[in-house]
C-alpha cells in the first residue's frame, strides 16, 4: 500500500537525470560530433576523413568494453565508477580545445570513447530496468529522447559558440557542462538499486498475485518472448547473429548520418545548420514517443518497420538536399528515423531476452552498433573526399537502414523457439 499511497517515487528523478544525461552526453559522440568538423579542419589543416577518424576511435573503444562495462558497474561501486567516468568524459572533452593536431584529437579521442560507454546508454538503461518495474517501456522512451531534446538545445548553442568565439571555446563549455552534471548526478542523486537506499522499483507489487487478464496485460504490454539463455549460450544461434547483424546495420546508418551537419553547413551556412539539426532533433523527441507506444500496442515489428523506413527515406531526401526544401524534408522525416538508433535497440533485446539476461545481451548489441558507428561516418566522409559529394555515401545507407529493419525481424522471429527456456 505504501508504494501505492507514495505520490512521488524517486524512480522519476532518476529517469529525469537519466535523460539529461543521455542529452548532454550522447550528443557530443554521435549527432553534434560533426558540427565542429568544418572549423576544425579548416583551421589546423587536415581532411574531414581524418576527423571523422576521431569519431571512428571514439566507437571502436566502445566495441570492445560494451560487453564488460555493465559487470564493472554492477561488480564494483557503480556511483564511483560513474562518476569518474564522467570526469574522464569531462576532461577529455574539454582537452579538445587543446588539441594543435590531429594526433591529439585522436589520443583524446580514446579517453571519450572509454568515459562514454561507462556513463551513457549502458549505465542509463541499467538504472531503467532496476528502478522501473512497471511503465518500463515509457520510461524507456523517455529517457532516449533526451538525446534528442539536449541535442535540438545544443545545436544551435555549439553552432553560435563556434561561429562567435570560435571552436576552442566551444569545447571548453560543452566540458565545463559535462563535469557539472556529472558530479550533481554521481555525487548526490543516482543509485544503482532501489534496494541501495531502502525502496521498490516502481510498480513493485508485494503480497500481490497477478491473475487473470492482469497476467495478459502484463503479458501484452512488455511483448517478451523471455529467452533465458546466456550470451554463452545464444552467441550460436541464428537469432543471436541476427540480432548483432542488424545492430551492425542499425550502427553504420546511424553514424552516417553525423555527417548531416557538414553536409547542411555546405549547403545553408553553420546557423541554419543549426536550426534544422535542432528541428529534427525536436521531432525526434515525438517520433520516439510514438515508436514505444507503437512498439507497446502493436508490436515490435510495426516499430521496426516504421523507424526503419524512415531512417531509409531520410537518406533518399539528403538526396535532394542542395533543394530550399531539402534540409527541411530530412528533417521532418528523420524526425522518426532517429528512434531506430535509440529507442528500438533496448526494446528489440528486450522483447527477446527476459530481465535477467537482458543487461548483457544488450552490452552485444551496443557493441555490434559501436561498429557500425565507427565506420558509417569514416565510410561517408571518405566517399566525399574522393567524390566530392555525398550522393554515393546516402545511396549505400538507403541499404543499411532497409537492412536493419530485415536483420531485427528476422532475429526476433528466430528466437521465438527458444521463448520461455534457458535451455538451447
Amino acid at each position: 500500500m505504501k508504494n501505492k499511497e507514495r505520490k512521488f517515487h524517486y524512480a522519476w528523478l532518476i529517469l529525469v537525470v537519466a535523460s539529461i544525461v543521455l542529452g548532454v552526453f550522447v550528443p557530443i559522440v554521435n549527432s553534434l560530433s560533426n558540427s565542429w568538423q568544418i572549423a576544425v579542419t579548416q583551421d589546423l589543416g587536415f581532411t574531414r576523413t581524418d576527423f571523422s577518424l576521431i569519431g571512428t576511435i571514439t566507437q571502436i573503444i566502445g566495441v570492445f568494453l560494451a560487453p564488460l562495462v555493465a559487470y564493472f558497474l554492477t561488480k564494483y561501486n557503480f556511483k564511483t565508477v560513474w562518476t569518474l567516468g564522467a570526469f574522464v568524459f569531462a576532461a577529455s572533452v574539454f582537452g579538445y580545445s587543446l588539441a594543435q593536431n590531429k594526433y591529439h584529437f585522436y589520443i583524446l579521442a580514446f579517453f571519450v570513447g572509454t568515459a562514454y560507454i561507462t556513463t551513457a546508454q549502458i549505465p542509463m538503461m541499467m538504472l531503467i530496468n532496476n528502478w522501473f518495474e512497471d511503465k518500463v517501456g515509457l520510461a524507456t522512451s523517455i529517457a532516449v529522447s533526451g538525446v534528442s531534446a539536449g541535442g535540438a538545445i545544443l545545436s544551435p548553442i555549439i553552432s553560435r559558440l563556434i561561429a562567435n568565439y570560435g571552436w576552442r571555446t566551444s569545447y571548453r563549455v560543452y566540458g565545463i557542462i559535462i563535469l557539472a552534471i556529472g558530479l550533481i548526478a554521481g555525487l548526490f542523486i543516482i543509485y544503482l538499486r532501489p534496494e541501495d537506499i531502502g525502496m521498490k522499483p516502481y510498480g513493485f507489487k508485494e503480497d500481490e498475485k497477478l491473475e487473470g487478464q492482469d497476467i495478459k496485460k502484463v503479458q501484452k504490454s512488455y511483448n517478451s518472448l523471455n529467452v533465458a539463455l546466456s550470451t554463452s549460450a545464444a552467441i550460436t544461434t541464428t537469432f543471436f547473429i541476427f540480432l548483432v547483424l542488424g545492430s551492425v546495420m542499425n550502427g553504420l546508418a546511424n553514424g552516417a548520418t553525423l555527417q548531416f551537419a557538414p553536409a547542411f553547413q555546405e549547403v545553408v551556412g553553420v546557423k541554419t545548420a543549426g536550426t534544422v539539426i535542432s528541428l529534427y532533433l525536436v521531432l525526434g523527441v515525438i517520433g520516439k514517443l510514438i515508436i514505444g507506444k507503437i512498439a507497446d500496442k502493436y508490436g515490435i515489428y510495426y516499430a521496426l518497420i516504421l523507424g526503419s523506413g524512415s531512417l531509409a527515406l531520410t537518406f533518399v531526401a539528403m538526396l535532394f538536399v542542395g533543394q530550399p526544401w531539402g534540409p527541411w524534408l530530412v528533417a521532418i522525416i528523420f524526425g522518426l528515423g532517429l528512434a531506430i538508433g535509440t529507442v528500438i535497440p533496448p526494446l528489440i533485446a528486450s522483447s527477446i531476452f527476459d530481465r535477467k539476461t537482458y543487461g548483457e545481451a544488450y552490452g552485444f548489441v551496443q557493441s555490434g552498433m559501436q561498429v557500425g558507428a565507427a565506420l558509417g561516418p569514416l565510410l561517408v566522409s571518405f566517399i566525399y573526399d574522393r567524390t566530392g559529394a555525398y550522393t554515393l555515401g546516402w545511396i549505400i545507407n538507403i541499404g543499411f537502414a532497409t537492412l536493419t529493419g530485415i536483420f531485427w525481424i528476422l532475429s526476433h522471429n528466430s528466437a521465438k523457439k527458444y521463448a520461455n527456456t534457458s535451455e538451447k
